[in-house]
């Protein structure tokens, strides 16, 4: 039974790949006809602001890659929970079965939490937690670019800016929340279980709905460990700030990002890996998709920044905080759940360092010395 849902290595992979083409390629399409569709309509004076040319133009069209992303993520975690053949996860067709007649009953109580947080729901839990961090660090970016303090950039100067005002920045306000909502996706993700939302209680049940909540957002309690759950959230908000850092000129933090998610992820989701995976479940062996989907929850993001790229490079928009500190958020989330704890301290010692190095150094100079990201940083914009 168990062969027969997984099948062989190739077919994994074939799998594997033509799921991340198609969301990658479906995502792309989508934004790019979102955005002739209501580019004109985004043209309003708060979303509005100068470039480094001084030329207005549209500051928050990363609001549409939020929307394909997150979208892109709910229907992971919705085929994850209800589709099986290309999404069937468990160890055997009769556990399958077991968990459907106790779901339909309404009886998934009477099953450990561990069993509950098989290889599906936790693929679906991870997906939930895309789509919140997508959201969350979406809303605090749009907050930044359109009541955003000017004047102040980097840690250093928006928290020295903070003290002296004795105000919180924008910017301030952005770090906090940020920090805030990759703990909680990040808890989610690795430790949560989203299957209670089905189990069939009433919602008017107010102590079932608090019952829900905890696990959604605690899980299973013995698998908890607070180092994983502290590194995770660290490379998720550093990961955000990250491709802000690098949004300094058209395409630039798009070129990053699809960098990070074609070189890091798409070659772990079509390798089999000998490293402990992030993902936390008690039968994994027969997980054919669950390690690789995590590079899924990213497509969306990451397709939908590329079908912008065209028109940002040619200065019609810009994607703002809004969007490139969700994808680069929902990539760090990517990450967490595929890598080892070492592959994880290594991406965090980078991270750490690179926001270091920003409050000293300017990555646009930096690219511009050397001749090779001179030139990928420059390709495709007209007006560079």
């Amino acid at each position: 039974m168990t062969l027969a849902l997984v099948g062989s290595g190739f077919d994994v992979r074939l799998r594997t790949a033509v799921l991340l083409l198609a969301a990658f390629a479906c995502s792309l399409t989508i934004a790019a006809l979102l955005w002739r569709w209501l580019g004109t309509r985004m043209n309003r004076d708060r979303w509005v602001r100068p470039n480094y040319r001084g030329e207005r133009i549209v500051a928050v069209s990363g609001s549409l890659v939020v929307a394909v992303g997150a979208v892109g993520a709910a229907a992971v975690a919705f085929l994850a929970y209800r589709s099986s053949g290309w999404f069937a996860y468990s160890s055997s067709l009769v556990d399958q079965e077991r968990f459907a007649a106790l779901e339909e009953a309404g009886s998934l109580d009477l099953l450990p939490v561990d069993a509950i947080r098989s290889p599906s729901m936790a693929t679906a839990t991870g997906a939930v937690a895309a789509v919140l961090a997508l959201l969350a660090f979406g809303v605090l970016g749009f907050r930044d670019d359109t009541r955003g303090d000017v004047g102040a950039g980097g840690f250093v100067a928006h928290f020295g800016r903070s003290w002296r005002q004795r105000r919180l920045t924008t910017g301030v306000q952005k770090a906090l929340g940020g920090g805030v909502a990759a703990l909680v996706c990040t808890q989610i993700a690795l430790f949560g279980n989203v299957s209670s939302l089905w189990s069939g209680h009433g919602w008017a049940d107010g102590f079932a709905v608090i019952g829900s909540l905890e696990d959604i957002f605690i899980g299973s309690h013995d698998r908890w460990e607070l180092v994983p759950l502290l590194r995770g959230a660290l490379i998720v908000a550093l990961g955000a700030n990250v491709l802000n850092l690098f949004d300094r000129a058209p395409g630039r933090a798009t070129k990053v990002a699809l960098v990070w998610w074609l070189c890091g992820l798409v070659p772990v989701a079509l390798a089999d890996p000998a490293w402990p995976q992030g993902f936390s479940f008690p039968i994994a062996d027969s997980a054919w998709l669950v390690w690789r989907t995590p590079a899924l929850w990213a497509a969306g993001a990451v397709g939908a920044s590329v079908g912008l790229l065209r028109s940002e490079l040619h200065e019609r928009h810009m994607q703002g905080d809004v969007g490139v500190n969700a994808t680069g958020a929902v990539l760090g989330l990517a990450t967490v759940a595929m890598a080892s704890a070492t592959v994880e301290w290594v991406l965090l010692a980078a991270l750490v360092a690179l926001n270091l190095a920003s409050e000293r150094w300017s990555f646009s100079r930096m690219i511009d010395a050397a001749p090779p990201l001179r030139w990928l940083d420059r390709l495709g914009s007209p007006y560079r």
